[in-house]
């Protein structure tokens, strides 16, 4: 019997949950606990407020959030660092990340885009909530991931949860 395997660099939509699958059932969960650091995260007009949680199988190794320090660094990268930094370091390749946001990939974004901390920390799969909106810079973190041999998995049925902390930056004014 042959087993299907994922190829690195795939790109993958997860658009319901039927209960019966614990790897969904574990996407959902780490990426509640993104939305809960999006949520603390200092609000701003020009940046959305995101939220990130990195793991290794279900060992929690990090976690980032949006404005979290006066580095200036976006979610990912400071999610990255603490755990580069703390005892779990070792932890941090073939690791996935949780972001509420797909990360940025442009230098005009960021002096060092979160893609180039996600693919230089060697990170596997990064699971995101949206794909980031039109708002600000066109953002092509997914295609730049997933040409670098990274999986990425949008988790579509949290789409909604991941915006509200930004709800601001998307009303009509």
């Amino acid at each position: 019997m042959s087993r299907q395997q994922i190829t690195p660099g795939s790109f993958t939509v997860i658009d319901h949950d039927d209960g019966t699958s614990s790897e969904v059932e574990a996407h959902i969960e780490f990426m509640r606990l993104a939305i809960m650091q999006a949520e603390i995260a200092a609000p701003t007009t020009n940046a959305f407020s995101t939220g990130v949680f990195l793991v290794k199988g279900k060992y929690p190794i990090s976690e980032g959030r949006s404005n979290e320090s006066k580095l200036n660094l976006h979610a990912a990268a400071h999610a990255i660092a603490k755990a580069q930094q703390g005892n779990n370091r070792h932890m941090v390749p073939g690791s996935t990340l949780y972001t509420t946001m797909e990360p940025c990939s442009s230098e005009r974004v960021s002096k060092v885009p979160c893609t180039k901390y996600i693919i230089d920390a060697g990170i596997k799969t990064v699971v995101i909530g949206v794909k980031e909106p039109d708002s600000f810079f066109d953002c092509n973190g997914v295609k730049t991931m997933c040409a670098a041999g990274i999986n990425v998995i949008h988790l579509l049925i949290l789409q909604e949860e991941c915006l509200k902390p930004n709800i601001h930056l998307l009303m009509d004014n």
